[in-house]
């Protein structure tokens, strides 16, 4: 039987992973530049490999950004994922799988439909974002198309939900490694349970007061949705299905919560959140004893 202690570090690595990985669609999804293409050389270790759906294997930072320019500038694309898991393989190396739908709009107009199965590899200890050694793409089958859908909102969106529960899940993570994900003080406002957060120093002593209270947790994200996208603004809705351990005395608990986000996109590495509300949908409570 799998430890809560496992299953808690299990989700800081899938989070970790799933951030880094929504990231990776974002430069396909809208126009280049050379600023972004080197943001996303971030995303992968000193040494690394990319095996492409069409072409050689790319093995240097030089053949990738060559490489990119493949890429028609015309064309619009649409990364939808059906499905990720993140294992570990050692202490320092996690594997990825994933099943995308893409979606390609053409010039004219003619959208067509892939599923492509992702495999990678990466590397990286638990408390740093993980860097990719190895990304395989390999389209399966085509698919009926549909509508494009525009998927670049919920990939950007959805790289900051994980980038922030991995820190969140984190019992030491400061403040400032939230710095990149909040707003500017009294723009942003943050109403989880009785704290209402409007500047850093109320989300540290939120920070705090949630490390006195909860050793270890962990979250599951379901039902996300996209419900607004204009002007540089996301509104997001999700589903947290929430898992802790008692600081007092160990005991489990659980819960479900609603969330509605509104984040600004920046052009940053991450989006930034404007404002966040949390509605219990099952609140929280301590395991009953069997």
């Amino acid at each position: 039987m799998t430890s809560e202690s496992d299953l808690y570090r299990q989700s800081r690595r899938y989070n970790s992973a799933a951030a880094q990985f929504y990231r990776w669609f974002q430069l396909y999804e809208r126009p280049r530049s050379p600023e972004l293409v080197e943001r996303q050389l971030q995303l992968f270790a000193g040494s690394f490999e990319i095996v492409p759906a069409v072409g050689d294997p790319v093995r240097t930072r030089d053949g990738y950004r060559k490489g990119i320019t493949a890429y028609g500038t015309h064309d619009r694309h649409g990364h939808h994922v059906q499905q990720m898991t993140v294992q570990e393989l050692g202490p320092d190396r996690l594997s990825l799988q994933a099943d995308v739908h893409y979606q390609c709009r053409s010039a004219t107009g003619l959208v067509t439909g892939t599923r492509i199965s992702y495999e990678g590899e990466l590397t990286g200890s638990a408390d740093l974002e993980p860097l990719f050694t190895h990304l395989r793409i390999t389209p399966q089958e085509h698919l009926v198309a549909g509508d494009f859908t525009d998927t670049y909102p919920a990939n950007r969106a959805l790289s900051l939900v994980h980038r922030w529960l991995f820190l969140v899940e984190d019992p030491a993570a400061g403040v400032h490694a939230f710095d990149e994900l909040l707003a500017p003080d009294e723009q942003c406002s943050l109403a989880f349970g009785t704290a209402l957060i409007t500047n850093r120093r109320a989300m540290a002593c939120w920070l705090q007061e949630s490390s006195q209270r909860v050793v270890t947790s962990r979250h599951t994200v379901e039902a996300f949705r996209v419900t607004g996208a204009r002007n540089g603004e996301y509104r997001i809705s999700m589903e947290f299905d929430w898992h802790g351990t008692a600081a007092e005395d160990g005991a489990l608990m659980s819960g479900r919560m609603y969330h509605q986000w509104t984040l600004l996109d920046t052009g940053e590495r991450y989006c930034r959140v404007l404002e966040a509300r949390a509605t219990p949908i099952v609140p929280i409570s301590r395991a009953v004893a069997g």
